[in-house]
Formats: structure tokens, C-alpha cells, sequence
């Protein structure tokens, strides 16, 4: 049953893999005859809502012919929805010299953000220092999100996911537990999940990207190979593509090394 679960859990957080954000309305403020800010970088998905503050009427106009808000009167608003990423500029038809540019992020570019914002951003959601020597830093990032966003491998590899005053299902604000992250210790049953942190190598778990892939694509256990995994969900995680395993190792390999817990938690 336990099984059944958590392949059920990976399936459904599996499934944002091609919207990984919820989809926001952002503002730009028509003002002093300028558009405020004149530059807004958003995510694939998102709206822009222009607002005219000025009392002179203006409008938000796509330079390639994709929107035109026609005039907007002094505490009037234009929305349109972004659903393709790229650079895209404007005008206001009526004072040509009022531009703007809205960069829309590709699917893959807003996973990269979100995940060094987990690490980055205040609050911390995960408050620890990667290393970063010589790995592609997007790469990392990506790991991050994949990691703990949408693979929640610290509800079962961590002992207890959540710092003490930052468990969510309490009502507190989130933080992960640091002190304990990825190092495994959490029993299900007769199983108890692995620490998957750096070794004195830097090899997540002890192992290579190569025993990483193999894992979550046949679920043999490299450090007892006529073993299949039981509880944890690689049947699911192995449909990933290469890119993402890649990204996710990468990301093993950049967190702090901790060793085991000494009694587990269930």
C-alpha cells in the first residue's frame, strides 16, 4: 500500500513537469507618461495588467500587431495572457515615445529560476550553501526544482523533512530540515530510505550518474544489484529524461554531505 502511494504522489507531481508554476497576473503601471517598469521578465502563462494612472488616456500596443489595449482612460486596465516565450516590445499608439518589453520565460527557464529561488530567495525555503565548483549552475538549479518541488524526495528521504517551527501541516511557515537533508533514516515498514548525500568522493548515495540512471530506470539497487527497490517510486522517476536525471544527480552532488541519522523516524 505504502508503495502504491507514493508512486501515485510521484505521478501527480510528475505531471507539472510542462507548467511548473502557478500562472500569476503581474502589473505595469501607466504613469508620468512612462510604463512602470519599463522591462518585466515573467514566466510562460502568466498576464500582464496594464493600469493607467495618468489622466491623460494612453494604450499598450504590440509593435508586431499581437495586442492593442485601444485607449485606456485615466483608472482603466488592459490584460492579455503570455502563453509563448520570447522578447516581446510595445508602444503607446497615441505617444510613440512610450515603450515597454515583456520577456516571457520558457517553461524550462521558469523550473531554473524556481529552484534557485528555493535556495536564494528570502525566506529560505532550504537554507544551505551548494557547491557550485565547476557544475553548470542552470543544470544545479533545475536539480533544485525537480528535487523539491515537483520529486518531493525530502518527504521520504529526510528524518523529519520539515525544520522544528516550519512544518507547513502545523499551519507554521515552510523550511525544509537542513540538518537532516537527504540523509535518509525514514522507515517504511522493514525499508528505511538511503542517504543520498555526498560521500567522501562526491558521489551522491556512493554512487556514479551511470548506477544513478540504472537505478531509477530498473530499480536494482547498485550496492546489491539482485535487489529491486521496493517502496521507493523509480518506476515512475525513470521515465524522466536523461536531462532532467542529469540535472537532478548534479544537484545530489552539490549539497552538503551529512551522515546517516542514528534512529530512524517513521
Amino acid at each position: 500500500m505504502i508503495r502504491k502511494i507514493h508512486a501515485f504522489l510521484a505521478l501527480i507531481l510528475l505531471s507539472f513537469i510542462s507548467n511548473p508554476l502557478s500562472a500569476e497576473t503581474v502589473t505595469i503601471n501607466i504613469k508620468d507618461f512612462l510604463f512602470d517598469p519599463g522591462s518585466k521578465t515573467i514566466n510562460l502563462g502568466d498576464s500582464v495588467k496594464w493600469v493607467n494612472q495618468d489622466s491623460f488616456a494612453h494604450t499598450s500596443t504590440s509593435d508586431s500587431n499581437l495586442w492593442d489595449s485601444k485607449n485606456l482612460s485615466s483608472g482603466a486596465s488592459f490584460t492579455r495572457l503570455f502563453d509563448k516565450a520570447g522578447k516581446f516590445t510595445y508602444h503607446c499608439h497615441i505617444h510613440p515615445d512610450m515603450t515597454g518589453t515583456i520577456i516571457v520565460r520558457t517553461a524550462e527557464q521558469a523550473r531554473i529560476k524556481l529552484g534557485k529561488d528555493i535556495i536564494t530567495a528570502n525566506p529560505k525555503q532550504l537554507p544551505i550553501k551548494l557547491n557550485l565548483a565547476g557544475k553548470n549552475t542552470d543544470q544545479v538549479y533545475l536539480g533544485s526544482y525537480i528535487v523539491n518541488a515537483q520529486g518531493a524526495c525530502a518527504d521520504c528521504h529526510s528524518c523529519p523533512t520539515y525544520a522544528e517551527g516550519h512544518d507547513p501541516y502545523k499551519g507554521e511557515p515552510k523550511q525544509f530540515n537542513t540538518a537532516g537533508y537527504l540523509s535518509g533514516g525514514r522507515a517504511f515498514g522493514p525499508f528505511t530510505s538511503a542517504n543520498i548525500t555526498p560521500d567522501s568522493t562526491g558521489k551522491p548515495a556512493g554512487i556514479t550518474l551511470a548506477q544513478f540512471k540504472n537505478l531509477l530506470r530498473t530499480g536494482h539497487d547498485p550496492h546489491a544489484p539482485e535487489n529491486i527497490l521496493q517502496v521507493m517510486p523509480w518506476p515512475i522517476y525513470g521515465m524522466m529524461s536523461d536531462h532532467d536525471l542529469d540535472a537532478v544527480y548534479t544537484y545530489l552532488k552539490s549539497i552538503p554531505p551529512l551522515p546517516t541519522p542514528a534512529a530512524n523516524c517513521n
